[in-house]
């Protein structure tokens, strides 16, 4: 069987790290045979090259039309039976390339974000026609956005993400936060990782920090990310005087390390699929209060290994910071159930059998 993976995207993302993991993880398997397809200046190609990976750089002009003649070039170069798409705008174009290629290709289309899709004529017929042959969601949320647009459920499908657990467990508390920021030893931290983009909705992190640090004062807060926000976000913070209170960190290579710092992980997001991030906290032992936003219930539940509130709930996200900050006991029970969770159902000898089932199966 042989798999073209195709993006469209130049910047590094969660959908295009998932999916160089998956092929690093199959590519043992003399029965699968996979390729990349990906813009020429993008960060996967990058990173592929180096790994000497099976990787077939195009030039990125526009979002869809600049891809159409390269899949197709693909697929009759090395024979394409799969053609697993990581992007919308790869979908368009490989829709378009089934359509001029005389092959039995089936399309599988990986979705991460669980955004809402406009159910129109137009939006239907791009992910309901007979080209696509699998929809593959990373949460029963996500897989949500395609019933509730009525894609036939046999279309549908759930593969959770993975994660390495030992890189994060193995992982030992050096006071790397502290020490960068000038902390003393006793202040706890409550942090957040992620692009600061509108979704994640970090103003209500903003908020959420005035009302903990209103009845506890050993609390810094910091945010690892870079994105479209920054600025706005670090204007708000300088409005309400919190600049001593919450830190920026900027983008981070060694994810591990910092989170491997927190006391509280705190997600405040609108919409989600199912961030890395979550299982990332489960594997280093860190608590998690979290808004109900996307998938993230579905593994976080609400007083068992974590606590759930409504979205944009300030309020109460800053009530259940302040319990697991009082209650050790609680915060431990809630680390123990995670870590369990993560090593028996999100590692990624987890996804590697998932996948591989899913693609000798087809």
């Amino acid at each position: 069987m042989k798999i073209l993976n195709v993006t469209s995207i130049v910047e590094w993302r969660g959908g295009d790290a998932q999916m160089f993991t998956i092929y690093n993880l199959l590519k043992k398997y003399d029965e699968l045979d996979q390729y990349i397809l990906c813009p020429e200046n993008s960060v996967l190609y990058k990173k592929a090259l180096n790994d000497k990976a099976q990787v077939i750089a195009y030039t990125k002009k526009n979002k869809v039309f600049s891809l159409i003649k390269p899949i197709i070039k693909c697929v009759k170069k090395f024979n394409i039976d799969i053609l697993h798409i990581h992007d919308s705008s790869a979908l368009s174009a490989a829709i378009i390339a089934k359509m001029l290629v005389k092959k039995d290709l089936k399309i599988i289309y990986s979705r991460k974000r669980n955004n809402t899709i406009k159910n129109n004529f137009f939006k239907k017929l791009k992910y309901d026609n007979k080209y696509i042959f699998k929809i593959v969601s990373v949460s029963k949320a996500v897989e949500k956005i395609f019933v509730d647009i009525n894609i036939p459920k046999e279309k549908l499908l759930t593969i959770y993400d993975a994660i390495n657990v030992s890189e994060f467990a193995n992982k030992s508390k050096t006071g790397l936060i502290h020490k960068e920021l000038n902390f003393p030893e006793e202040l706890k931290i409550i942090g957040n990782i992620s692009s600061l983009a509108k979704q994640k909705d970090l103003v209500t992190f903003i908020n959420t920090a005035e009302k903990v640090i209103e009845k506890n004062s050993n609390v810094r807060f910091v945010i690892l990310g870079t994105g479209p926000e920054e600025q706005i976000l670090k204007e708000l913070v300088q409005t309400k005087q919190l600049q001593n209170i919450i830190y920026f960190l900027g983008f981070k290579t060694n994810v591990a390390d910092y989170l491997k710092e927190f006391d509280i992980l705190l997600m405040t997001s609108i919409t989600e699929g199912l961030p890395l991030t979550i299982y990332e906290a489960f594997a280093s032992k860190i608590p998690i209060v979290s808004t109900k936003a996307g998938g993230i219930p579905e593994v976080v539940k609400d007083g068992i290994n974590g606590y759930l509130t409504e979205i944009g709930d300030a309020d109460l996200l800053a009530e259940k910071c302040l319990l697991l900050l009082e209650q050790p006991d609680t915060a431990n029970k809630f680390k123990k159930y995670s870590f369990d969770l993560v090593t028996s159902q999100f590692d990624l000898k987890n996804l590697e059998e998932n996948y591989y089932n899913f693609y000798t199966n087809l």
